[in-house]
C-alpha cells in the first residue's frame, strides 16, 4: 500500500507566479524521488470558460488579453452577464470541481504530491465578488456557493501556500506579461479575504525573490519533514 500523498494548494493574486513556482517545485520533488501531479481548481475555467468564450464569439466581441467575463460586462449586456455567471457557478459546483476533486483524491491516495494552482477558496471569492458586482441575490445563486463551501470544508488541503507581492511589483508583472486589467482593487480584496479564511497557511512574499529562492523556501517551510522521511 503506497504512503498517502499530500495536496498542496497555492493561492494568491494573478501574476504572482503560482504556476511558475508549481513547475519549479514539481521538478525539485521529482528529482528527490517523489511522484507529483499538478492541477488547478478555479472559477470560470474548464466548461465555464468555454461557455463565456463561445458567447463572446457569437456576439463578435474581441477579448484581446482580457478574460471574457471582463469583456461582456463592458459591452453593456448586464442581464446576459447574470445568466452566464449563474450557469458558470452551477457548472463549477456540480460538475467541474467535483470531477477535479475525484482525480485529486485518487492521486493523493496513490501517494502522489498534488500541487494545485488555486483551490475552492479562490472560486468562492471570485463568485462572491461577481455576485456583488452584478447585484445577484437569492437562494438560486447561493446554492452553488454553498456546495463549493461544503466541498472545501470536507476536502481541505494538507498545506496552503499563499504567494503575495506588493502592488507595484504586481503591476509591473502584469505589464510585462500583457495581462491587461487584473483589477487591483479586487486583488486587494482577495488578499484580505484569503488571510481571514486561512489561519494556518504559509505566506511567502515574493518581492525580490527568484523562482529558485521561492522553491527553497517552500521546501524548507512546507515539505522538509516529508523530504527527510523519504530520504
Amino acid at each position: 500500500m503506497p504512503k498517502r500523498g499530500r495536496l498542496i494548494v497555492f493561492l494568491g493574486p494573478v501574476g504572482v507566479g503560482k504556476s511558475t513556482v508549481i513547475k519549479g517545485l514539481a521538478n525539485e520533488l521529482r528529482a528527490r524521488g517523489f511522484r507529483v501531479s499538478t492541477t488547478f481548481i478555479k472559477a470560470f475555467h474548464g466548461p465555464s470558460y468555454l461557455l463565456w468564450i463561445l458567447v463572446t464569439r457569437l456576439l463578435g466581441l474581441r477579448t484581446g488579453w482580457l478574460a471574457p467575463w471582463y469583456v461582456i460586462p463592458r459591452s453593456g449586456r448586464l442581464k446576459l452577464v447574470k445568466v452566464l455567471t449563474l450557469l458558470s457557478a452551477y457548472i463549477d459546483a456540480f460538475i467541474s470541481i467535483p470531477l477535479k476533486l475525484v482525480k485529486v483524491l485518487m492521486l493523493r491516495a496513490l501517494g502522489f504530491y498534488v500541487l494545485s494552482e488555486d483551490y475552492m477558496h479562490s472560486a468562492l471569492i471570485d463568485y462572491a465578488h461577481s455576485y456583488i458586482a452584478s447585484g445577484l441575490r437569492g437562494w438560486v445563486y447561493k446554492l452553488p456557493l454553498s456546495i463549493i463551501n461544503l466541498l472545501l470544508s470536507k476536502y481541505s488541503p494538507d498545506n496552503v501556500v499563499i504567494l503575495d507581492a506588493g502592488d507595484d511589483v504586481l503591476r509591473e508583472r502584469w505589464r510585462l506579461r500583457n495581462y491587461g486589467d487584473p483589477q487591483l482593487h479586487y486583488v486587494r480584496l482577495q488578499r484580505v479575504v484569503l488571510m481571514s479564511m486561512i489561519s494556518d497557511g504559509e505566506v511567502i512574499n515574493t518581492d525580490g525573490l527568484n523562482i529558485i529562492d521561492e522553491v527553497k523556501l517552500i521546501m524548507a517551510r512546507v515539505i522538509s519533514d516529508h523530504v527527510d522521511s523519504k530520504i
